[in-house]
């Protein structure tokens, strides 16, 4: 069973506010990257039974050709952090960076990025229970292919999975990615533990 995807309100309110303020973080340490005013929607989170059938079904980008990088964390919480930039937004991203034609600076950009974002991400949960969290360095894992093409069981098995879907608006450029987090399963109360313990303290 899914307990991700099975959460009561409540706690997917909980969630939801945490990922708020964590994901704010990390708009703020890409404001810096970026030396740029940036804003970020609230993360819409979807908690997914079966990540190939549902996924794709709520992601606006699921079809689109995309940038996939992908990055693990270790530790009582566990699993892989997959991220997917739409290709013009990371295009506008890098020209707004002066790195415009230049794939492998390109490329180092959208693996800070993900950097940035994971361990903003990831730190949120962690913190609540005051855990340490280890990271795998980022890889790009497709160029110009869309999730749907690059999404496989390999990538899934054995975890759980929560997207958080948000939109970054770097200056006057449209800068949009999906986060697919993985939870491993092993570690699945380790997340329901930092959500109660987030009511807890309301």
């Amino acid at each position: 069973m899914n307990r991700l995807a099975n959460l009561s309100e409540d706690r997917r309110d909980a969630l939801q506010e945490l990922m708020n303020v964590a994901m704010g973080q990390g708009a703020d340490r890409l404001a810096r990257l970026t030396e740029t005013f940036v804003t970020l929607s609230v993360p819409r989170i979807h908690p997914v039974e079966d990540a190939h059938a549902n996924l794709l079904e709520n992601l606006d980008m699921a079809g689109q050709p995309a940038i996939v990088t992908r990055q693990s964390f270790l530790g009582r919480l566990r699993g892989e952090v997959v991220v997917c930039f739409g290709e013009n937004g990371a295009d506008q991203l890098a020209g707004l960076m002066g790195y415009e034609g230049e794939a492998n600076s390109q490329d180092e950009l959208m693996l800070d990025v993900t950097n940035i974002l994971t361990g903003a991400c990831i730190n949120g949960l962690a913190q609540q229970i005051d855990l340490k969290v280890s990271y795998g360095a980022p890889s790009i894992l497709s160029r110009g292919r869309s999730l749907k093409e690059v999404l496989d069981s390999q990538v899934l098995q054995g975890h759980q999975a929560l997207v958080l879907e948000i939109h970054f608006e770097v200056a006057t450029h449209s800068f949009i990615c999906d986060l697919l987090v993985c939870i491993a399963e092993d570690t699945v109360a380790t997340v329901i533990e930092a959500i109660d313990q987030l009511l807890n303290d309301i």
